[in-house]
C-alpha cells in the first residue's frame, strides 16, 4: 500500500468536496470533514493486497472511497479461504476495532485497485462529540444493514431464520437451574423486527473460577478504567430504544426516552458526561437526567444514546448468564427507587438525586466484568468463599466494585455524590462527605437484597437492615429521627415495600 498520492495532490477544499459525494459522509459538514481529514490517512492499495489480516490487533478502521474489497476467512484444513462478503465504494470496514480491542476475525483483501482512508482512534478521543456521534450512527446503520443481509443469506440457504451465535464473553436471555443456565436461542423476529427468544435447548456450565494469583496492582487496574472503556447496556432497554429511533423522524416521545435512559446506569451516566463536557461550557455540574436532556437537546440525546448502544452491541454482561445480568439491572433500578422512598418517608433533605445515586451505585461491577469475565457468573451458585462479594472481588480481581466505579466515574466527570455513594455504599461509616445519600443507598441496597433482588441467592435478613450504621448517620443529619424506633421502622417500611412491590419493579425492562 502507498500513501495515495492521487488524493494528496488535491488541496483540502477539493478533498472535502470529493468526500461529500461518498455515501458514508452524507450529512457531514465542511468543518467536520476538515477535522476528519486531520486524523486520517489516504492509502492507494494495489489489487489482491491484504489490508487487514486475521488475528492481528490494531485500533484503526477504514473507509473505502473507491474500489472493492473482499472479506475472507481461513478455515483449518482448507487450502483456500472462504469468501464472507464484498465491500464496495462508500462503505467502511474494521470499525469494531474502534470500540473493542479484540483481534481481527477475518482477512480483508482488495479485489481491485482501491483508494482508502485509514482512520486512527484519535477520532474518538480528540474530535468533538458531534463528529464522534455521526461516526457511531453511521457504523450503527452499516451494522444493521449487514445483519439484515446476513439473515437473508441464511434464509435463502436454509429456508428459516438463523440462530445467532452466543458471545463467548457476555450473556443474554434465558432460564436458570441451580447448577446450569440455558443460553439464549432466537427464532425469527417479532412484529417490530426484533429477535424473538425461544426456549433454549442446551445448557452451558459455569466458567472456571478466576485465579487469585492473577491479580493486578491498583495502578495497573485504574489505568484500564478510563473514559473510553465501553460498558454493556441493558439489552431490553437498548432494543426498545432502537425501535423508537428507527424511524426517520427519530423519537417523538421525549418522556418515554427519558424513562428508558433512567432505566439503564450506563446510558444515564453517559448522558450526564455529555452534558458536563467542555462543549456546553457549564458553570456548574449537571447531575440529573432531565437537566442533562434539556442542556444537550433531544436530537443530540438520541445521537448519544445511539452511539452508546452501537458501541455496546458487541458486549453482553456477566459471561452469558441471564440471572446474573437481570439481577444486576433490576437491582440498580430497585435500589434507586427504594432510596428515594426512604428519603420521602424519613423526610430528610439532600441535594443529590437519590434515584440516580442508587442506579449508579454498582457501576463498578460492569467495569470489573470486562476485566474478569469469569468472576460474576460464579454467583449463579456462589461458593462459600464468595459470601462476602466485596472481599471476593479484592481477592480474585484485585479491587472491589466500589473503588472500580469511582475510578471510572472520575474519568468521565460524574458529580461527587455519585462517586461517594459508589465508594462507600457498603461501608457508610467510612464516608466523610455526602453521608446522607451514602446512608440511604446503603439501606436501599440491603432492603433490595432482602427482597431477593441481587446477584445470586439472597443471604440478607432484617437483622442486617437493623444493624446498619446508616441509621446513625441519618440520626446525626436528621435529629427528629432520634425519636424513631429503628427495628419497628424497618419492619414497617419492609411491609410497605411488599405492598408497593409491583409498582417498584413492574416497569423494569429485563
Amino acid at each position: 500500500m502507498d500513501s495515495g498520492k492521487k488524493y494528496k495532490e488535491i488541496d483540502l477544499d477539493e478533498q472535502i468536496e470529493f468526500l461529500k459525494k461518498v455515501s458514508f459522509f452524507h450529512g457531514f459538514d465542511d468543518h467536520e470533514l476538515r477535522q476528519f481529514l486531520k486524523v486520517s490517512k489516504w492509502l492507494r492499495v494495489a489489487r489482491n493486497t491484504a489490508i487487514i489480516k486475521e488475528n492481528t490487533t490494531e485500533r484503526a478502521f477504514y473507509i473505502l472511497i473507491k474500489g472493492e474489497v473482499r472479506v475472507e476467512k481461513r478455515l483449518p484444513g482448507k487450502a483456500k479461504p472462504i469468501l464472507l462478503t464484498t465491500i464496495a465504494s462508500g462503505d467502511c470496514f474494521g470499525e469494531m476495532a474502534l470500540v473493542t480491542e479484540i483481534k481481527r476475525t477475518a482477512d480483508v483483501v482488495s479485489s481491485t485497485e482501491s483508494f482508502i482512508l485509514r482512520v486512527e482512534p484519535e477520532i474518538v478521543s480528540t474530535s468533538n462529540v458531534f463528529l464522534q456521534l455521526k461516526f457511531y450512527k453511521r457504523f450503527c446503520e452499516r451494522l444493521v444493514s449487514r445483519l439484515d443481509l446476513a439473515n437473508k443469506v441464511v434464509v435463502g440457504r436454509t429456508g428459516e431464520e438463523a440462530n445467532p451465535p452466543i458471545s463467548q464473553r457476555r450473556g443474554g436471555e434465558g432460564g436458570l437451574s441451580e447448577a446450569e443456565e440455558k443460553p439464549p436461542k432466537y427464532s425469527g423476529k417479532d412484529d417490530q423486527g426484533m429477535a424473538r427468544p425461544e426456549t433454549a435447548r442446551s445448557t452451558i456450565s459455569l466458567p472456571p473460577m478466576p485465579d487469585k494469583d492473577h491479580r493486578q496492582t491498583h495502578a495497573k487496574l485504574s489505568q484500564r478504567m478510563n473514559q473510553e472503556v465501553v460498558l454493556p447496556v441493558n439489552p431490553a432497554v437498548a432494543a426498545e430504544m432502537s425501535v423508537m429511533m428507527k424511524g426517520s423522524g427519530g423519537i417523538d416521545n421525549t418522556r418515554r426516552l427519558a424513562e428508558l435512559i433512567s432505566l439503564d446506569p450506563v446510558l444515564s451516566c453517559r448522558l450526564i458526561q455529555t452534558a458536563n463536557s467542555p462543549f456546553y461550557r457549564r458553570a456548574s455540574m449537571v447531575s440529573t437526567v432531565p437537566l442533562a436532556m434539556v442542556i444537550v437537546g433531544v436530537n443530540q440525546v438520541q445521537e448519544v444514546m445511539a452511539a452508546n448502544i452501537m458501541a455496546a452491541s458487541a458486549l453482553q454482561a456477566f459471561g452469558g448468564f441471564p440471572s446474573v445480568s437481570r439481577g444486576f439491572w433490576q437491582h440498580a433500578v430497585v435500589v434507586g427507587r427504594i432510596a428515594e422512598m426512604l428519603r420521602e418517608v424519613i423526610r430528610i433533605n439532600t441535594s443529590a438525586d437519590l434515584y440516580l445515586c442508587g442506579l449508579l451505585h454498582d457501576l463498578g461491577m460492569l467495569v470489573l466484568d470486562g476485566i474478569s469475565p469469569n468472576f460474576y457468573p460464579q454467583f449463579v451458585r456462589p461458593p462459600e468463599e464468595m459470601r462476602d462479594m466485596v472481599r471476593a472481588e479484592r481477592d480474585y480481581i484485585g479491587v472491589d466494585h466500589g473503588l472500580a466505579g469511582v475510578w471510572f466515574a472520575e474519568g468521565i466527570g460524574l458529580p461527587q455524590p455519585y462517586l461517594d455513594v459508589m465508594r462507600f455504599h457498603h461501608l457508610p461509616d467510612k464516608a466523610t462527605n455526602n453521608q446522607v445519600p451514602v446512608a440511604l443507598v446503603n439501606l436501599a441496597n440491603i432492603f433490595a437484597a432482602m427482597k431477593g433482588v441481587c446477584l445470586g441467592p439472597s443471604r440478607v435478613t432484617m437483622q442486617d437492615v437493623v444493624r446498619s450504621s446508616s441509621w446513625t448517620l441519618i440520626e446525626e443529619h436528621h435529629p427528629p429521627f432520634n425519636e424513631v424506633n429503628v427495628p419497628q421502622f424497618a419492619n414497617e417500611f419492609s411491609a410497605e415495600l411488599d405492598k408497593t412491590w409491583e409498582s417498584i419493579t413492574g416497569d423494569i425492562l429485563l
